[in-house]
């Protein structure tokens, strides 16, 4: 039967392309059942024939599996409280849950691996598995190291691991990717294998501390600003910002300088060290080398033309400003990272003030623009991590008490002769 496939562009789905599919319908024969045919002939022929398909579409699916796998977290979120170097990490414990079938098997292995993969989205070969991510375990459970026979039903194996402070949180920037994972694998003893793979969330919170004061000064000018921000920002939060411009007026030249354009803006820089595999190691030069990537994102901006206060009376004059800045909610951000393994995000606010020089004699009200203007650049490094809310340190809890349990005096069992008396001590 010739048929004609052609590719044209549909303009009613997206734009996406599709197919046409030129079937010759005069070879076709359409045949229909007679009226003479006994439908209990029939009606056995289709019986057999769907018999048929259910048994070679079960063929093509191959042996059921002799049982599945589950995990079931029992900790709360992962979140590791404090800067990398002086952080305790958190918590992560659960219950692997290994559900055999009814006819039983005997499992040769049952292991439980917390894997951290690190995944570059520019390797050095595209399409190579081992340049595009390399996994890490970081902790390994063996709970059937030898043959163990199995019946029907459900069986537990707790773990427990404390996640080390120094790792960094899951990524999703514009570079790299940074997950982890647990992932069960267990092995019978005719080699069948039952997998599940649940993916964890780590997370970095520093705590709320006092707020910081920077200073900048830009020579040769007499200028001089004064920011307070926070030590600590959030991702689809808003921060208050307080500037103050010292140093606007000199006396002796008879000159101010007047704001006229204040703007700042977040960004977001990524760079990452994309390294070869073994295999092609050598396109870039040799082993342990690598190419480096950067990327500058901006999160946020906001210009203003007004807003601020300016006093002229003062000894130096001061223009004292205040705004709010923050991450939308719907940008996409990620936290701070440094892993260490060539993946690094790192946040920081620009902001630029445009100043104009004006002539002011003494004792008149007369103002005119020398035609100088100068641009007042300050970056800050913001610190960007997840919000800490009420949780605190896992070591910082405080054990629990049992004050409420009431004092009551215990049973003793002694023995007199051969008789067994209850004593209680009064």
């Amino acid at each position: 039967m010739p048929s004609l496939i052609r590719s044209f562009p549909s303009h009613s789905h997206g734009g996406m392309p599709g197919t046409i599919v030129d079937i010759d319908t005069s070879r076709l024969k359409f045949s229909r059942p007679s009226s003479n045919r006994n439908s209990a002939d029939y009606s056995i022929r289709s019986f057999r024939s769907h018999k048929s398909s259910n048994r070679s579409s079960q063929d093509s699916l191959g042996p059921p599996l002799p049982g599945s796998l589950n995990i079931q977290i029992e900790s709360p979120p992962i979140v590791c409280y404090g800067r990398p170097d002086d952080s305790t990490g958190a918590l992560l414990s659960g219950m692997l849950w290994l559900s055999v079938d009814a006819w039983g098997c005997e499992f040769d292995s049952l292991k439980l691996t917390f894997q951290s993969i690190v995944s570059t989205k520019k390797p050095v070969v595209v399409g190579c598995p081992d340049c595009t991510s390399k996994t890490t375990d970081l902790q390994t459970w063996d709970f059937i190291s030898a043959t163990h026979p199995l019946s029907h039903g459900l069986y537990n194996y707790p773990f427990a691991y404390v996640v080390p402070g120094n790792l960094p949180a899951s990524t999703n920037s514009q570079l790299a990717t940074i997950k982890y994972q647990l992932l069960a694998r267990g092995t019978t003893l005719t080699g069948e294998t039952v997998t599940f793979s649940q993916e964890i969330q780590v997370s970095r919170a520093l705590l709320e501390r006092t707020d910081r004061n920077s200073l900048r000064v830009f020579p040769p000018t007499n200028l001089a600003a004064t920011l307070t921000l926070p030590p600590v920002i959030h991702r689809g939060g808003s921060f208050p910002v307080e500037m103050r411009l010292e140093g606007v007026v000199t006396r002796a030249n008879m000159t101010r300088w007047k704001l006229r354009k204040a703007t700042w803006r977040i960004e977001e820089r990524s760079r990452m060290i994309s390294l070869a595999c073994e295999r092609h190691s050598h396109k870039i030069g040799g082993e342990n080398k690598g190419v480096q990537y950067e990327d500058v994102k901006i999160l946020a901006i906001e210009e203003f033309k007004n807003g601020w206060k300016t006093d002229y009376n003062t000894a130096d004059g001061k223009i004292e400003f205040e705004f709010s800045a923050g991450i939308p909610v719907g940008m996409t951000a990620t936290d701070d990272v440094d892993n260490g393994s060539g993946l690094s995000v790192s946040h920081s606010m620009v902001l630029e003030l445009i100043v104009a020089e004006e002539y002011c004699p003494r004792n008149t009200k007369m103002v005119t623009p020398t035609g100088s203007a100068r641009v007042l650049r300050m970056q800050f490094n913001m610190n960007t991590t997840a919000r800490s809310g009420m949780g605190i340190s896992w070591d910082d809890e405080c054990p629990p008490r049992y004050d409420d349990v009431p004092v009551s005096p215990p049973t003793y069992q002694a023995l007199v002769g051969d008789d067994v008396q209850s004593i209680s001590s009064i």
